[in-house]
């Protein structure tokens, strides 16, 4: 009851949802060195979700604001290079409000993307660790996801949700 929750959100529509979320970006944390002792975050996947289409019937950010989403927002970007070099820079930035031995908890989905499950957990695994995290626990929490378009059956029935420990600076 008496945690300090703080939260940051890039569209201003899903900011104002919650008194304590703060319309700011994840690349430029208002926030100073060592502050938190911990962080969670369930970042965009890069799938099907990040599709900028405004028709009014996507399953997407986008259609569900129905705008195009900021540009810094790592929720427009899909798989590949762009998203990673996002989500390094975000995952600096959230080490530089984290204190040493801070918890950073992280929960991310893989996705199938042309019949080819796409290694996005073990990616930000990879790059958490490089930046001085360690895991302290992996949890698998079953979550079929949509089971829609043309990979609607080869859904990964599960979201990682990692614990990790601030080890080195």
């Amino acid at each position: 009851p008496t945690a300090q929750i703080e939260a940051v959100e890039i569209e201003p529509e899903w900011a104002a949802m919650n008194s304590r979320t703060t319309l700011g970006n994840a690349l430029a944390l208002p926030w100073p060195d060592d502050y938190f002792d911990s962080v969670c975050t369930s970042p965009a996947y890069g799938n099907r979700m990040a599709d900028q289409l405004i028709s009014g019937e996507r399953n997407s950010y986008a259609d569900y604001l129905g705008r195009k989403l900021h540009p810094d927002s790592g929720a427009a970007l899909q798989w590949g290079p762009q998203y990673r070099e996002f989500h390094a820079k975000a995952w600096t930035e959230a080490r530089r409000v984290l204190q040493l031995g801070g918890v950073f908890v992280l929960n991310i989905k893989d996705h199938v993307r042309k019949g080819q499950r796409q290694h996005v957990t073990q990616w930000h695994i990879e790059a958490l660790m490089d930046l001085g995290f360690a895991i302290v626990e992996h949890v698998a929490v079953d979550c079929p996801g949509n089971r829609q378009g043309a990979n609607g059956d080869a859904r990964i029935d599960y979201e990682s949700v990692i614990k990790f420990e601030l080890r080195a600076k």
